[in-house]
């Protein structure tokens, strides 16, 4: 059975991780290197999302995610985003970025 056909019971979605890559980057990331995760919905999309967030001026986390119709299109899209916003400005401190908990990736 594909696991698209699942019945979901009362559950809303389902996805699955299609790869975790690990990304290395100098610009500023607190301990150079970060994780992104790529699910596939069950209509065939793809969603990228990172295991480290940029805090905005309020100190809120800017969820930043890519999307695709491929998984590569996802995971370039969100590449794309963080790399524009890691070369947005220098100064990047450890308290500018939030992390997730290691145990929900």
């Amino acid at each position: 059975m594909d696991w698209r056909a699942i019945n979901l019971r009362c559950a809303t979605s389902i996805s699955r991780v299609v790869n975790v890559f690990e990304i290395r980057d100098m610009r500023g990331v607190p301990w150079t290197k970060y994780k992104i995760k790529v699910l596939e919905d069950a209509s065939g999309g793809f969603l990228a999302v990172a295991n480290v967030s940029v805090r905005n001026d309020q100190g809120v986390s800017d969820g930043e995610a890519g999307l695709g119709r491929t998984e590569g299109e996802a995971l370039q899209d969100l590449l794309t985003r963080l790399g524009d916003r890691l070369n947005s400005r220098q100064d990047w401190r450890e308290e500018d970025f939030e992390w997730t908990d290691p145990q929900d990736f």
